[in-house]
């Protein structure tokens, strides 16, 4: 760097700048001198120590009262290695090498000077554009029944890869056990990688259609089993069916009431996050009152009615009128 010109000289304001105009002169000379863009490296070595101190408020201070004092001016800062009382090594000293390998990948080096938005990243833009980089994830939704996420099944799935169009098939495993929204993820089937990368995966969320009698929990499987008054109040056996499609035997004991919940292990679904468990089946009775009866069934009720003294409604009525 020439001894006679001063930083402000190098960046071409005058010594009032603003911090405005000197990053304005900056980032102007650097565009112009940045050896990525073809420049000459030794002056925006130059241009780059001017920066470093007058954009910092304390080393432009000291910069300024050493050319009020005669001091030389550039010759003891920024390292240019000069003998004055005021000597001292800024942050762009040492090894060059590391310094350009920084602003090259705009990591925003000198003062907090982003170099990215004078090159808009340019060497880490080319560096980014020949790696190897991983295909996103593609996502599909397929419709199941009910009884096919229950057993498990097969289907042949065509979709299309955005960025080529191209239509790929697929057979998709439905594990048994699958509930809806349960997720699958195939690799390397989703879109295509840029400069030899991977392929992204394929995910397959199940959409699975609900059942009219069995609701599922999980694993768990809930279901409804209506009962008569009758056999409510006298006992009874009915034949429950299970997700599988066999049938068990559920003893309903005399006296049971209505929301009573019975519970069989191991007669669920199939737990895909346990392989080789199931959840457990749930039989909530709801007890059906007749609302047609036979002159006959009437006469019976009500014959059953009068001689009946149970004090049914006995709490409630504590509650009721006093007078």
């Amino acid at each position: 760097m020439a001894s006679n010109r001063s930083y402000y000289d190098i960046l071409g304001v005058k010594r009032d700048a603003s911090d405005d105009e000197i990053k304005h002169a900056f980032r102007k000379l650097a565009a112009k001198y940045h050896p990525d863009a073809g420049g000459d490296e030794q002056k925006f070595k130059e241009v780059s120590e001017a920066y470093t101190t007058l954009s910092d408020p304390k080393k432009r201070r000291e910069y300024d009262q050493m050319l009020m004092f005669g001091g030389i001016p550039g010759a003891d800062f920024g390292g240019s290695g000069g003998r004055g009382r005021y000597t001292y090594t800024t942050n762009v000293g040492g090894d060059w090498t590391d310094v350009f390998n920084s602003m090259r990948g705009g990591d925003g080096v000198f003062g907090g000077f982003d170099f990215s938005s004078i090159f808009g990243g340019a060497g880490s833009a080319r560096a980014a554009s020949n790696r190897p980089t991983k295909g996103r994830d593609l996502t599909i939704v397929i419709d199941v029944s009910a009884e096919e996420a229950f057993r498990g099944g097969e289907r042949r799935t065509t979709y299309r890869v955005p960025s080529t169009g191209e239509e790929q098939t697929l057979n998709i495993k439905i594990p048994a056990g699958a509930y809806d929204g349960s997720k699958f993820r195939y690799r390397g089937r989703g879109e295509f990688g840029t400069n030899g990368g991977d392929r992204g995966d394929l995910v397959v969320t199940t959409h699975v259609a609900e059942h009219p009698l069995f609701k599922r929990d999980g694993a768990d499987v809930r279901m409804e089993l209506p009962v008569s008054v009758y056999e409510a109040a006298l006992g009874a056996t009915v034949g429950v069916p299970t997700p599988d499609g066999t049938e068990v035997r559920l003893k309903v004991p005399a006296g049971t009431q209505d929301g009573k919940t019975f519970r069989f292990p191991d007669l669920g679904a199939p737990n895909i996050k346990r392989k080789g468990t199931r959840g457990a089946l749930y039989v909530t009775v709801r007890v059906k009152v007749p609302t047609m009866l036979t002159k006959k069934e009437r006469d019976a009720l009500e014959s059953l009615r009068d001689a009946d003294d149970r004090a049914y409604r006995k709490e409630v009525e504590r509650y009721g009128s006093k007078h």
